[in-house]
C-alpha cells in the first residue's frame, strides 16, 4: 500500500480513538500504520536528521528539551507524548513529513530497532538502572544490547553519552564516534560491578569516577556541567538554568545544549529557549483537586524515586504518594525497598493507590509517619487550601496528568 494512504488510514483511526475517548490515538494509529506498511519507519526517516533519546530516567524531558532547542532552527518531528515503542515511533514520523528533523524518545530495549531503522544522526543516551524487572531486562543486559548495536554505527552518527554511568560508558566505548558528558552523578547501586569483567567497581572522588583493575574506567568527557554552568571545548562557557526542578533537570537541560552544539544551533540560544520550559507531559504541572494545589511528579522505579524524593523535599510540607502496580507500573513493588524514603522526615506524609499498604509497611519500617486514604481527593480534604506535591507511579501519573494546567 502507498505510504501517503497508509499514513491516511492510520490518522483516521487515531482521530476516532479520540472521538470515543479510547486513548490518544498515537497507539492505534502507529500500530495500523505498521501492519499497512511494514518498513513505515525506515521510509519516514529518509532525509531527515533523527535524534534518538534512551535511558532508564529522563528520556520524555530530554526529548521535549532537545526538541525546543533544535525548533529554533527548523522543523522537529517528536514523540510528545512519550510513546516510545514501535507504534510511538512510527506516529510520531507520520505527523509531520515536512520536517527535515526528527526527536525521538525511544525505549531502552527498542534502541537496537530504532537506529537499524532510522539510521540517526545523533545517539544521546542517558543512565541504566533497574525498571520493572517482572517485565524488562537486567541491566547488563540491556547494555550489552546496546554495545552490539553501537559497535556497528557509522562515524557519521554520533552518541552523546553519560560518562557517569559505567554501563552507557561501557556500551557507548563501543562506538567510533562519541560525545562524552558529565554532570558528576555518583555511583549508583546497580554499577557496583565492572561490565567489562564483572568484578567490583572502585570508585573513587566519593563516588564521581569509577575503575576497574582490568583496566576499564570512566572516560574523560569532552562537556561538564559543574554547578549551572556547562563547560565545553576551546573554554566553551554556556550558563545553564532550568524552569523544571532538580539536578536531573538541570543535566537534562545541559545535554539538551550539547546536542544543539551538534547540530549547530548556537549554545546560549539553546540554553534559553530550554529555560522556558516548566512542564513536560505532565510532569511538575500543576494539579488542582479540591482545595489543594498539587504539583504532579513522576516516579517509576529506585533511582527515580530517590530523585524526585530529593527534589520535593525542597518543596512544601504536604507530600501525596500514589502507587499502583499494573502492567505499566511493574507488578512487582519489591524495589520500595531499594529506596531511601528518609528525605520525607518530618513531612506530613499522605499514601494512596493500589498498593497503598505496600508503601505505608515499607514508611513504617522507615519510622516515617504517615497516613493511608482511599484516593487523592481525601488526601485534598484533609491538607485543605495550600501547595503540596504530589508523587505517582506511571498509570496513576497518566491519568491525573490530563487535569494538569497547561502553562
Amino acid at each position: 500500500m502507498p505510504l501517503r494512504l497508509a499514513i491516511r488510514i492510520a490518522h483516521s483511526f487515531g482521530v476516532l480513538s479520540r472521538l470515543l475517548r479510547q486513548g490518544s490515538g498515537v497507539m492505534v494509529g502507529g500500530r495500523i500504520l505498521l501492519k499497512l506498511v511494514p518498513d513505515a519507519v525506515h521510509k519516514l526517516s529518509k532525509n531527515r536528521k533523527v535524534v534518538l533519546i534512551s535511558g532508564t530516567n529522563g528520556k520524555s524531558t530530554t526529548t521535549a528539551l532537545i526538541a525546543q532547542a533544535l525548533s529554533t532552527k527548523s522543523l522537529v518531528a517528536s514523540n510528545s507524548t512519550g510513546a516510545n515503542l514501535f507504534a510511538g515511533l512510527a506516529f510520531a514520523l507520520s505527523q509531520n513529513t515536512s520536517a527535515p528533523v526528527a526527536v525521538l524518545e525511544v525505549d531502552e530495549m527498542v534502541v537496537p530497532w530504532a537506529i537499524a531503522q532510522t539510521n540517526p544522526h545523533l545517539v544521546v543516551l542517558l543512565n541504566l538502572g533497574r525498571d520493572q524487572l517482572d517485565r524488562l531486562s537486567e541491566v547488563r543486559v540491556v547494555a550489552q544490547k546496546w554495545r552490539e548495536v553501537l559497535r556497528n554505527l557509522p562515524a557519521s552518527c554520533a552518541v552523546l553519552a553519560d560518562a557517569d554511568d559505567p554501563f552507557v560508558a561501557w556500551a557507548s566505548m563501543a562506538s567510533v564516534n562519541v560525545i562524552w558528558f558529565t554532570s558528576g552523578v555518583h555511583g549508583h547501586m546497580d554499577a557496583s560491578t565492572c561490565p567489562e569483567c564483572g568484578d567490583i567497581l572502585n570508585w573513587q572522588n566519593e563516588g564521581a569516577s569509577y575503575s576497574c583493575n582490568c583496566g576499564f574506567k570512566k572516560p574523560n568527557p569532552e562537556w561538564i556541567l559543574r554547578g549551572n554552568t556547562l563547560l565545553g571545548p576551546r573554554n566553551r562557557e554556556i550558563k545553564i538554568t532550568s524552569a523544571i526542578p532538580g539536578k536531573a533537570a538541570l543535566s537534562n537541560a545541559a545535554r539538551a545544549v550539547v546536542a544543539s552544539q551538534y547540530f549547530g544551533v548556537d549554545g546560549d540560544a539553546a540554553a534559553k529557549t530550554i529555560s522556558l520550559i516548566t512542564s513536560v507531559d505532565g510532569r511538575f504541572g500543576a494539579l488542582q483537586i479540591g482545595q489543594t494545589k498539587f504539583r504532579l511528579m513522576l516516579s517509576k522505579n529506585p533511582a527515580s524515586w530517590r530523585e524526585t524524593l530529593a527534589t520535593s523535599a525542597e518543596g512544601p510540607l504536604n507530600v501525596l504518594l500514589f502507587v499502583n502496580a499494573n502492567t505499566q507500573d511493574g507488578k512487582d513493588t519489591s524495589w520500595m525497598w531499594d529506596v531511601d524514603f528518609s528525605p520525607l522526615q518530618g513531612r506530613s506524609v499522605f499514601v494512596t493507590g493500589d498498593r497503598r499498604l505496600d508503601l505505608s509497611a515499607r514508611l513504617t519500617v522507615s519510622g516515617i509517619n504517615h497516613r493511608v486514604v482511599s484516593n487523592q481527593l481525601a488526601a485534598s480534604t484533609t491538607i485543605g487550601a495550600c501547595d503540596a506535591d504530589l508523587i505517582a507511579s506511571y498509570t496513576a501519573f497518566h491519568r491525573l496528568a490530563k487535569g494538569v494546567k497547561k502553562s
